[in-house]
């Protein structure tokens, strides 16, 4: 198979965020309206504090994380030592996968942010956050294979840093109707972003009083029963996964068996109806169940939403949830190459994972290239290279385009990213789309390349497509950050397909 669910990286990672990952609390009065800053109380008098959880998915169990709180004193400096890991366990068409995640800080005893060193491990990739604090600003590394790119972020006011399930630990009055905003330092976009927490009020979790707190992420709200005292008993997300209290005996179970829950067939999107020859699809008329035109951050030429009436034809009622009409036509060739808009400049760029100005990628893309000078023909040897010169390998984590030139492996999302650090250094203005692609009977989450060739062009170096063919519905972005909102479709979409014309 060539294609795989892009879905289980953003996931992943927007997983690791939410549970494993470094959120900066800032110590403002009106992040938490007009209740008592929950902070204020802690300073340096916890006890050593160690909790253990079994992750599942959609009942399934995949895995574990386990969280500790350690007094203690470095260089004179009272504080606490916060360690989390963890490890999930599932396979891929059938192969076994692991990804291990982990991350440990030291907070002095203003809860101020000292050090920190995060990392998500896979078998083909790995993804290492570190930084430590000098005076006001907060030092931050993130290393990818053999490259690494640091920042410097601003902190005057000083921060409070959580990991994992910690937050709800530290904060011994809780109580219902308390609001509050905070800080996720987000290594994929090198910059901080907002998350935002809400006591609903008091619940019975298998007998104990327990209160119901929700935590909105890039548009996942996660919900926790967490007790008065601050121990986290259960997260769930609309995404399938849960986070469930447990012994360590219990949440180590699956870490010595065999995997069993295949995320790829289980992150799938249903479809009702099949295409034997997808290439020679024209024309497709989509009813998206789960999706509304505000969902669509990409804007393609070649993927038009129709008005709401448009249904009329097909149905005589609309789906009872959200829903919207999608046509979408196999892109034809450009005429012309016209000037680069100044607003598409930005995708000749290099970033975190598409390394486009190191001196390996622009030799690769040199040599590949040759003579060869026609824009449009630059594309298609590209995109061909790339197709025949990786194999085609499942894999989980986060590549640079640096690691999968060395590596020569991987699925849609290395794939995506060579060809996109190729052209890049061609000054072939190029982005990354994640979407869903037809195969074999069903819609996978997918990322393909969209080139500037009078207009955005979708190809695909991981089918071998050029140009890619019409199944291709584009959600999102797929660079950095903009791959964390992907996790938000996971079981939300259906699709009914209304109208196709084939040649």
């Amino acid at each position: 198979m060539r294609i795989r669910s892009l879905l289980i990286d953003a996931a992943l990672i927007a997983g690791w965020l939410g549970s494993v990952g470094m959120v900066l609390l800032h110590e403002r009065g009106h992040l938490w309206g007009a209740a008592v800053n929950p902070l204020a109380s802690l300073r340096a008098t916890l006890d050593v504090n160690e909790q253990w959880f079994g992750l599942y998915y959609n009942d399934q169990k995949i895995g574990y994380t386990q969280t500790m709180l350690i007094p203690e004193e470095r260089d004179g400096i009272p504080g606490v030592s916060v360690m989390e890991r963890g490890r999930l366990t599932f396979t891929l068409m059938g192969l076994p996968q692991q990804v291990d995640l982990s991350a440990r800080a030291f907070i002095d005893a203003d809860w101020r942010l000292q050090q920190f060193d995060a990392e998500l491990q896979a078998e083909a990739y790995r993804f290492r956050w570190m930084g430590q604090r000098e005076g006001e600003t907060l030092v931050m590394t993130i290393r990818t294979g053999e490259s690494q790119q640091t920042v410097r972020l601003r902190d005057p006011g000083g921060s409070a840093l959580v990991v994992g399930l910690s937050p709800w630990t530290a904060f011994h009055r809780l109580r219902e109707g308390q609001w509050g905003s905070a800080w996720i330092v987000n290594p994929l976009a090198l910059a901080p972003e907002q998350i935002y927490f809400h006591v609903r009020g008091l619940e019975q979790l298998d007998g104990q009083e327990v209160l119901r707190i929700e935590t909105d992420f890039r548009g996942v709200t996660t919900t926790s029963w967490v007790t008065p005292d601050g121990e986290v008993l259960r997260e769930e997300s609309p995404l399938g996964w849960e986070l469930i209290r447990e012994s360590r005996e219990e949440a180590l179970k699956l870490a010595r068996g065999s995997p069993t829950m295949d995320l790829l067939s289980a992150v799938a999107v249903p479809i009702d109806r099949t295409f034997e020859h997808p290439e020679r699809v024209t024309r497709l008329v989509y009813l998206v169940e789960g999706l509304t035109v505000e969902d669509l951050r990409v804007e393609r030429v070649w993927q038009q939403v129709l008005p709401p009436d448009t249904l009329t034809r097909y149905r005589a009622q609309p789906p009872s949830g959200s829903w919207c009409l999608l046509e979408l036509r196999r892109p034809v060739f450009p005429v012309s190459v016209p000037e680069i808009p100044k607003a598409v400049e930005r995708y000749r760029k290099p970033s975190l994972f598409v390394q486009s100005d190191d001196p390996r990628i622009q030799a690769k893309s040199r040599q590949i290239l040759g003579a060869v000078a026609d824009r449009w023909q630059q594309v298609a040897t590209l995109n061909q290279w790339v197709y025949q010169t990786l194999a085609k390998r499942l894999t989980v984590g986060l590549p640079s385009a640096t690691d999968v030139l060395a590596s020569r492996a991987g699925d849609c999302h290395e794939h995506t990213i060579l060809f996109t650090a190729l052209a890049r250094s061609a000054g072939i203005p190029t982005r990354m789309v994640a979407g869903l692609v037809y195969y074999d009977g069903r819609l996978y989450y997918h990322a393909w390349p969209e080139v500037w060739l009078e207009t955005w062009l979708p190809v695909d170096p991981t089918l071998g497509q050029m140009p890619a063919d019409a199944t291709h519905l584009g959600l999102l972005g797929a660079e950095n950050e903009e791959l964390l909102s992907l996790a938000q479709f996971i079981g939300q979409l259906r699709i009914a397909v209304l109208e196709v014309e084939e040649e």
